[in-house]
């Protein structure tokens, strides 16, 4: 897998997941969803933290960027970039 792919790939795992757990979206979708299954069981909590989402988000990515036997590593690894640039914005 060339860097740029995955650089891509973290950076699109970080946005679709802050869309989901920050934004409303077209048409106020994401808070649709959010507002549909509020914070009281663990899908209504996942959806509120990015940490979460990312961890779910990054599965497909990770499968269409590297279909082999590293793909769990890439799917890691793109959540951990989510996380990182999360605690890397919140610092500033």
């Amino acid at each position: 897998m060339q860097p740029m792919i995955f650089i891509l790939a973290a950076l699109a795992t970080f946005r679709i997941s802050r869309m989901i757990a920050d934004e409303e979206g077209p048409w106020a979708i994401f808070l649709k969803l959010r507002n549909a299954y509020p914070g009281v069981n663990w899908f209504g909590r996942g959806l509120e933290c990015i940490m979460c989402l990312s961890f779910w988000v990054a599965i497909p990515i990770a499968c269409y960027i590297d279909w082999s036997w590293t793909t769990p590593l890439t799917w890691l690894a793109l959540s951990a970039v989510t996380v990182l640039l999360r605690e890397w914005k919140n610092k500033r």
